[in-house]
């Protein structure tokens, strides 16, 4: 992944969502700054606008870890606590209301990063990745089962 998220363009930061999203049990704890910001973003960008009970928040959470963050390992509880933390999401001092918070008012290095994904459609996109990389994954295998086949020709050395 690019080492530099924050202020990549729109293109290299859909490069690197798109790697990250086609693997399965991502710890999100687990992952450097970097990527666990562009997770954190792929889920900001998928929450409703505007003031939500917390248990609005908890359904709209489970369903992008169902959906389009489907590759990280965690709960709804633990997620919602990485957003409200990294400032993609903000609370009332009794966690009664959410808010997803706007790009301008995203901490700084997370702006830009707000900008390239703000209106993308999460599940269309994690869709069409996770079929691209499927489609390349069986292509391989296919490949190397036709160099394994009976009478086939032999790799050519050099």
């Amino acid at each position: 992944m690019h080492a530099q998220i924050s202020e990549a363009p729109a293109a290299p930061v859909l490069a690197d969502l798109a790697a990250l999203v086609v693997k399965d049990g991502v710890a999100i704890g687990g992952l450097a700054e970097g990527p666990r910001r562009l997770a954190l973003a792929l889920v900001w960008a998928g929450l409703p606008a505007g003031a939500q009970s917390e248990r609005a928040v908890n359904e709209a959470l489970l369903a992008q870890l169902a959906g389009p963050a489907r590759c990280l390992d965690t709960d709804h509880v633990e997620l919602r606590r990485w957003l409200v933390d990294a400032g993609w999401l903000t609370r009332d001092g009794f966690g009664r209301e959410y808010r997803r918070a706007d790009v301008a008012a995203l901490p700084g290095p997370a702006q830009a990063l707000g900008r390239a994904l703000a209106g993308l459609d999460g599940a269309a996109f994690v869709d069409a990745c996770r079929a691209e990389h499927a489609a390349r994954r069986a292509a391989r295998r296919r490949a190397h089962e036709q160099r394994q086949a009976p009478g086939a020709p032999a790799p050519r050395a050099g």
